[in-house]
């Protein structure tokens, strides 16, 4: 009874820094027009240093995963968050390129490593509780990015900085209280030799992984080209064509706050399996529908069936028999959020050569190929 009494206080702990990064996330990239035209940059130079965030991140994930043997995920939580809540407001600083690359490297490193641990923790969360709690927990950083893009709408008035500032502070209250909710290190169990150095993950890892890497290429593709396919191709008006996105995320928030309920009731596999022909369906009829209308239900569709499947995911990774939990999460979120990075700029340069419409074709195979590869995903 006292170990479920303390995961469940640590669920909302977990809960808390889940909608920390995703709020500084979406208020970042709601303010972008205003940072650009601040430090100067074109599209081109804003695209290099939109680039460094997710390096920063890509350069977190493996050290993260490592660096949990020695510190604990509990420690590198907090002092992720703490980072991240710095260097926010120094993005809102930045009047020059440098400045502003190296401010988004620092929010992608920390925010990198606060989200390979939170995962981490919630593992061992869901493993203290004996029921599913990560479908809910990455709905919160749905939301959070909710919070923030519509927060800066709210306070477009204010300059960056002092947006930036105001929500750091605010989120600084609650962030020591909620790191001392999170599950003691001590109390997680070490599942594998403290070896040291960096080392491949085994190929039951690397086969999750390369799922996530579907998943999240997928989810960026309709991030980055949905509005473009219902304008250009479907010949939609530019705000019928926002809808697309809007009913991706809507779908995606909704299937994540209500996910877990489905986990209880049915094996992963078999979920992952459902979900992934789902999403299939869905981006078959968004990129073969007549009218623009259908092609936006598509998008709704794809997003609930991608929803549950990166948690499903990652939860897989970490409940891995002889595995770190921390070393297998921070496999598959360097190979997942690696294929959310490179993925879009890829679609592009294919529909450079084939169009966009063929070009996201593609999204169907990986879609698919979750569908296929599902018996991959097995609950430890």
């Amino acid at each position: 009874m006292a170990e479920k009494t303390l995961a469940g206080s640590a669920r909302w702990a977990c809960a808390y820094f889940f909608a920390i990064n995703g709020l500084v996330h979406g208020s970042l990239m709601a303010r972008i027009p205003a940072l650009k035209m601040q430090a100067g940059l074109d599209e081109g130079t804003l695209g290099q240093a939109l680039l460094c965030l997710g390096l920063g991140a890509l350069t977190a994930f493996p050290l993260t995963g490592i660096l949990q043997r020695w510190l604990g995920s509990r420690r590198i939580v907090i002092g992720g968050g703490l980072l991240l809540l710095f260097a926010f407001p120094l993005v809102g600083l930045a009047h020059q390129w440098l400045s502003f690359a190296l401010a988004m490297y620092l929010i992608g490193l920390a925010s990198g490593a606060m989200d390979v641990a939170v995962n981490t923790q919630s593992v061992e969360v869901e493993r203290a509780l004996r029921r599913p709690t990560l479908s809910l927990l990455h709905g919160m950083y749905s939301l959070g990015g909710l919070v923030g893009a519509l927060g800066a709408a709210a306070l477009v008035a204010l300059s960056p900085v002092w947006h930036f500032l105001l929500l750091a502070v605010i989120a600084l209250i609650f962030l020591l209280p909620g790191g001392k909710r999170l599950l003691p290190d001590e109390h997680m169990p070490a599942r594998t030799h403290k070896g040291s150095g960096l080392r491949l993950p085994p190929m039951a890892v690397v086969g999750l992984g390369l799922m996530a890497l579907c998943s999240f290429v997928s989810e960026g593709a309709i991030a980055d080209w949905s509005a473009l396919l219902l304008h250009d191709v479907k010949s939609a008006s530019e705000g019928l064509s926002a809808l697309g996105y809007a009913a991706f995320s809507a779908t995606m928030v909704f299937g994540r706050l209500f996910g877990d309920r489905l986990r209880v009731r049915f094996q992963d596999h078999s979920l992952v399996r459902a979900l992934g022909g789902l999403a299939t369906l869905g981006m078959v009829v968004a990129l073969l529908a007549p009218d623009a209308i259908i092609s936006i239900i598509g998008f709704a569709l794809a997003g609930l069936g991608l929803s549950i499947i990166v948690p499903i995911l990652f939860s897989a990774a970490g409940n891995r028999p002889g595995i770190d939990p921390g070393v297998g999460v921070a496999a598959v979120a360097t190979l997942g959020y690696g294929g959310l990075l490179m993925g879009p700029p890829l679609i592009g340069l294919l529909a450079q050569a084939v169009g966009l419409k063929l070009a996201l074709l593609s999204i169907v195979a990986l879609c698919a190929a979750l569908c296929l590869r599902a018996g991959i995903v097995r609950r430890g």
